[in-house]
């Protein structure tokens, strides 16, 4: 885990986010500060989108789900012929959309894909 800051501009309004990294399950004092969270998994790798979809349950049964904002963000960093895509779009999608009031992402720091936003 770890601890960042960032000013960040949205609708003209700054705003200072505290970001700090989790490595395991939340616990209840996490789920007592959060007002958002960033589920991410690799797009290669089945067990780390069957790990959000196990996280996010233990989130929902510390706090309710519609308190906190959520977004799910799949990366795609190693994804070559040797290291195929496993996890599809339209899966990822439908964990999305089961945990409600959550954006998706798909991003690639290799290329910069949706990484600002």
């Amino acid at each position: 885990g770890g601890q960042f800051k960032r000013e960040v501009t949205v609708d003209g309004q700054s705003h200072l986010l505290l970001i700090r990294e989790e490595a395991g399950a939340p616990d209840a004092q996490f789920a007592s500060w959060a007002d958002a969270v960033i589920f991410v998994f690799s797009l290669e790798s089945e067990s780390s989108f069957e790990e959000v979809a196990r996280l996010h349950a233990l989130l929902c049964d510390l706090r309710g789900a519609a308190d906190v904002a959520l977004a799910l963000v799949g990366t795609q960093d190693k994804i070559s012929s040797s290291s195929p895509r496993a996890v599809e779009d339209a899966r990822a999608r439908a964990l999305c959309g089961d945990m409600r009031r959550c954006l998706y992402y798909e991003t690639c720091a290799t290329y910069g894909l949706n990484v600002d936003r």
